[in-house]
């Protein structure tokens, strides 16, 4: 099959939650696929949101799975730009929520998952969830895909 119904696998990777400390999104295995795209989902926060109470979210790889680094080279991935930190999205006002923030993934590494990285005190939080699509992972070499 060529669709591209039959050749993307969904993962959610941050539980859909009320956030007011830094996340880590599981690890998703690209094995099989040639790329992944991260998707987060910011909801709409109750905080009054600056440089200095922001959300960044980030994406950091992986060839075991366990010992995670930024991304630090920008054609590895679709979208951006990416910061050294491997930062995609800084949401530092309200006009930055409820939105989604996407980066897709085409380096050499195996594992990929995202960083929400919050700075300064959030005590009322804001809702996150994050998602990775394999082919967004993208075009499986084994179809129809099954998560």
């Amino acid at each position: 099959m060529r669709d591209i119904h039959s050749g993307i696998a969904t993962v959610q990777t941050l539980d859909p939650a009320l956030t007011t400390a830094t996340r880590y999104g599981a690890p998703v295995d690209r094995k099989g696929f040639e790329a992944v795209e991260h998707i987060v989902c910011i909801g709409a926060t109750d905080e009054e949101l600056s440089p200095e109470l922001a959300i960044a979210c980030a994406i950091e790889v992986s060839e075991n799975g366990g010992d995670w680094q930024p991304v630090g080279e920008q054609r590895e991935v679709l979208g951006g730009p990416l910061g050294e930190d491997g930062t995609f999205a800084v949401i530092d006002d309200v006009a930055g929520d409820q939105r989604d923030y996407r980066i897709g993934y085409v380096g050499p590494a195996r594992y990929t998952r995202v960083a929400v990285r919050l700075t300064g005190t959030h005590e009322d939080g804001t809702p996150v969830a994050a998602l990775a699509l394999l082919a967004l992972l993208a075009h499986a070499h084994l179809k129809p895909v099954t998560p």
